[in-house]
């Protein structure tokens, strides 16, 4: 029912109707305690007794609350009065882009002066992980000042994960008209400016609001939609089928916005401009560029411009972005900075673990390489998408990829070898031997690294031979990241001591050796993995944060402070085995790549997530912490949770699934670690120092009751629980003594121990009993070492013991084997570099027998390898509960982050720190 005016909702006034929408009639109002016009979106009251369309309404209050923004229409609040529920909303004056459209052709400079405004309210949008998702001339206004208003997010949904594969987040929540209903479906929304996937009933997410976006700035320079038709049914035909008319575009159209449109509207999303941010980037730089640009040809396909030679029809983000910034570089008069732009991509699979180095860019900045998938990737800045390598497939994963001088090839690390592969694919080539190096570098000269098992830097021809040293570092000291400066007469590299601890990266020495006299000299005292500019700069990492201070080789000298340039770069683990490689590249042109991450890497901080399948996640409601291992109680209703600090403090805690946001502690004042939940869920057996050795303790998981000893270990060992059997009479453990593993088993009754299967391991076994107890599954290494044999791998007995052994299908190295809840599949991780997981089938009736091995994208690992305990366990719904390092949790796949790229990245860094 319509209210009239003068009725009162608390202390707003209704004024005036204002229009009416899928969710809601919109009124005008005064909000007689501030004093102010307001608007009113009131839910209809059909919708009040229908608990799904309630949840939707609550969902837009939340969402638009996060957005405060000039160029969005805010909310003041969420308010219930009268028996209606209704959202407070700025009241924005003016005339909305739909009238201004229908008035006439809109000038190319207005145009593209509200498209800018536009493209900031979505960035914003998108930046809080939010998709307008109707975004049409109706929801924009326009002020008399020249203000522009994005209105009306409606049913946005903050994508914490994925958006869900459903037709109803396609739904647009402002459609008027029920003829504007599809049936099946019912996609809601203004059909002509749908993207092909929201017409099809698909999930929607920015790159539909960047379809959007394109329909709006073509139908402002054309007076006209690109895609339209008598009905609803005719005009998705046309989004789905045709192609816009481009000729009406105006002459003068800077080329770069003409391929902006056409891209902004490439059906296929993979081929669309993937970030706003490219958009904005484009209109920012158009309007400087108009007057000096000639009329172009009008034609249906990309027009004539200076860089069509370099860039190709259907690219995307990548060809807009270079396109824009080629024109305005050429274009440019000579005393103005080249333009920055920054845009990102996800990678072509999950990307490896961060051991060493992922990511190389080409020395002309038109090639992007990474490791994903245990390949090597590579895209140029006319391709949308990457290509994998052909030939660059091994069984261990890659590191440390650097591009030839001219661009043709990359050296990386693979299997105790440094090699090189041509761009185009082939029959990798090995240059030398090498275990996995603290960098690699390729110059003129050769190939640069820095091995960990012959601690110094070499050098060796990219056709082999015999490496020759260059600098020697000593015992206890490791080198990272070697390049070539001042000429090659000196080499620039880090050196960090194992003595130094945890952090020792971040205490590591940037230095320079002179290689004729071998004089060297520190130049940083707190840094790693440096990299000398062309612009005279060297910049290093300090955390997760990149400094850059200007420097002269020649003079070996140090000039002014550093300064910080770029915050929240991806670091591996600083400390431990890590490698302290940050992840990024630079190329001599100036673009920068890099992958994001934490600004503080001196704690191994972990968020509890839980991953299905698919790698879709979302985080547990508690504090971060240093998290190691977590066990799911047989029912799943629990978690156990070991805590390492690392020194004083090894905690065991319970956390209940279904919301809780805190953590009880179990064990107090010792070292406890590695617990495993008893069959029946009752108790929980662990590790301890409580009585001066490293035996097995027994507590129930109430906190109830005293704490039992289990195991005794001999001088020099330390039992480590690994499996609790079902039927709750026997405790699997590994007895640890130096560097080997041995596993036994220990009857909860009497305590009687004994060795089981003749199972021994140069790493952790990880042993878990199978679903109904008759079964162990295990992981053998009898070198370590991440060395691949048919001899170590995942392997299944029966228990008790007969002394058949049956190995799961060999993939890499193979390690932490987890039972699915029925006992028909087996779970493991090929290898630490990518820690996705892969899942066989398995049966054991009438003989044992092993299924089609499949990927699992979920990693829940924290990039813990082979040489560590499992961090991670399976819940009986098959999902799957683990640990992530902070700010990965908000990824809708694990290890599937965003890769960075900011072209012409120099400019800004030149402007931040002077080098004169």
């Amino acid at each position: 029912m319509s209210l009239t005016a003068g009725t009162r909702l608390g202390p707003y006034e209704i004024l005036s109707l204002l229009g009416s929408g899928g969710m809601g009639e919109v009124y005008r109002a005064q909000d007689t305690k501030l004093g102010r016009d307001v608007a009113l979106k009131i839910l209809p009251d059909a919708f009040t007794h229908d608990p799904e369309r309630l949840a939707r309404f609550r969902r837009e209050a939340q969402v638009l609350a996060a957005l405060n923004h000039p160029h969005i229409g805010a909310i003041y609040g969420l308010d219930e009065a009268s028996g209606q529920q209704f959202l407070v909303l700025e009241l924005v004056e003016g005339e909305s882009l739909d009238r201004r459209i229908a008035r006439g052709v809109i000038p190319v400079d207005e145009a593209l002066a509200i498209a800018k405004q536009i493209a900031e309210a979505l960035e914003a949008a998108h930046e809080r992980g939010i998709v307008h998702r109707d975004l049409k001339p109706a929801n924009i206004a326009l002020n008399n000042d020249g203000n522009v208003k994005v209105l009306d997010f409606g049913l946005a949904k903050a994508t914490e994960a994925q958006a869900q594969a459903s037709s109803e987040l396609a739904n647009s929540p402002t459609i008027t008209s029920p003829a504007m209903m599809t049936g099946i479906g019912v996609i809601l929304g203004t059909a002509a400016y749908m993207s092909p996937e929201q017409a099809k009933g698909r999930a929607a997410d920015k790159r539909s609001d960047i379809w959007a976006f394109g329909c709006v700035l073509y139908e402002m320079l054309t007076g006209r939609r690109p895609f339209d038709g008598e009905d609803v049914s005719d005009t998705l035909a046309a989004v789905l089928r045709g192609e816009p008319d481009w000729t009406p575009l105006p002459r003068h159209l800077p080329p770069a916005i003409r391929l902006l449109v056409q891209q902004c509207l490439a059906k296929d999303r993979r081929q669309r401009v993937g970030d706003i941010a490219v958009a904005q980037f484009a209109l920012a730089h158009a309007t400087g560029l108009t007057d000096r640009i000639a009329p172009t040809a009008v034609a249906p396909a990309v027009a004539t411009s200076p860089w069509t030679s370099v860039v190709r029809v259907g690219a995307g983000v990548l060809v807009v972005a270079t396109a824009v910034a080629l024109t305005a570089w050429r274009l440019r008069p000579a005393d103005v900075a080249l333009p920055v732009v920054r845009f990102s991509f996800g990678p072509s699979g999950l990307l490896g673990g961060y051991a060493r180095h992922l990511l190389a860019i080409s020395p002309d900045g038109l090639q992007l390489a990474y490791v994903a998938d245990n390949r090597l990737f590579v895209r140029t800045l006319a391709e949308q998408e990457a290509h994998a390598i052909p030939g660059s497939e091994v069984r261990l994963a890659q590191t440390s990829p650097v591009f030839s001088p001219d661009g043709r090839s990359l050296a990386f690390y693979s299997e105790n070898a440094i090699r090189r592969i041509a761009v185009t694919g082939g029959a990798p080539f090995t240059v030398c031997p090498s275990d996995n190096p603290f960098g690699i570098s390729w110059d003129e000269t050769g190939i640069l690294f820095a091995p960990a098992a012959k601690p110094g830097v070499f050098r060796c021809s990219p056709n082999g031979g015999t490496p020759e040293q260059l600098a020697v570092v000593s015992d206890g000291e490791q080198a990272q990241s070697p390049q070539l400066v001042a000429n090659g007469s000196a080499l620039l590299f880090a050196i960090s001591k194992s003595t130094d601890g945890p952090n020792r990266w971040d205490k590591g020495q940037i230095v320079l050796q002179t290689l004729k006299s071998g004089t060297r000299k520190t130049l940083v005292a707190a840094g790693s993995d440096p990299r000398y500019l062309p612009t005279g700069h060297l910049i290093y990492a300090l955390g997760g944060i990149e400094f850059a201070v200007a420097f002269d080789p020649v003079r070996q000298e140090v000039m002014g402070a550093p300064v910080p340039v770029l915050q929240g770069v991806r670091r591996t683990n600083v400390g431990g085995i890590g490698g302290g490689a940050a992840q990024l590249s630079t190329s001599r042109t100036g673009t920068l790549m890099y992958l994001p991450g934490p600004v503080d890497t001196a704690t191994d901080l972990v968020d509890l997530v839980i991953a299905d399948r698919s790698g879709a996640q979302s985080r547990l409601p508690v504090t971060t912490g240093p998290y190691v291992h977590v066990r799911a109680s047989g029912d799943g209703r629990r978690l156990a949770v070991g805590s390492d600090d690392g020194a004083k403090e090894a905690i065991v805690w319970i956390y209940e699934l279904g919301g809780a946001s805190t953590m009880r502690r179990l064990t107090i004042g010792d070292r406890s670690r590695f617990p495993i939940w008893s069959g029946d869920g009752q108790s929980v057996a662990f590790q301890s120092n409580r009585e001066g050795d490293l035996g097995i303790f027994v507590r129930r998981a109430d906190g109830s009751g005293p704490t039992e000893r289990l195991t005794k270990p001999a001088e020099g060992e330390a039992h480590i629980p690994e499996t609790w059997s079902p039927d709750g009479t026997h405790v699997l453990f590994s007895v640890q003594n130096r560097s080997k593993y041995v596993l036994w088993s220990v009857s909860v009754t009497d305590h009687q121990t004994a060795a089981f299967g003749h199972i021994e391991s140069a790493e952790p076994i990880g042993a878990v009993f199978s679903p109904d107890g008759r079964w162990i599954a295990y992981a053998s290494s009898p070198s370590g070492g991440g060395i691949i044999t048919s001899e170590r791998g995942v392997f299944i007995q029966p228990f008790p013991a007969t002394g058949d052994i049956y190995q799961a299908p060999l993939q890499r190295l193979d390690f932490h084997p987890l039972w699915a809840s029925k006992g028909t599949e087996l779970i493991y991780i090929p290898s630490a570099a990518s820690g996705q997981m892969t899942v066989v089938g398995v049966a054991t009736q009438p003989t044992v027998a092993f299924g089609k091995l499949t990927n699992v994208p979920a990693r829940v690992t924290a990039r813990r390898g082979s040489s560590s305990q499992r961090a991670h366990d399976i819940l009986p719904d098959g999902r799957f509960v683990g640990l992530v390092p902070v700010g990965e949790s908000d990824s809708t796949n694990l290890g599937a982050a965003q890769i960075r790229v900011v072209l012409n990245w120099f400019e800004e860094l030149k402007a931040r720190v002077p080098t004169r």
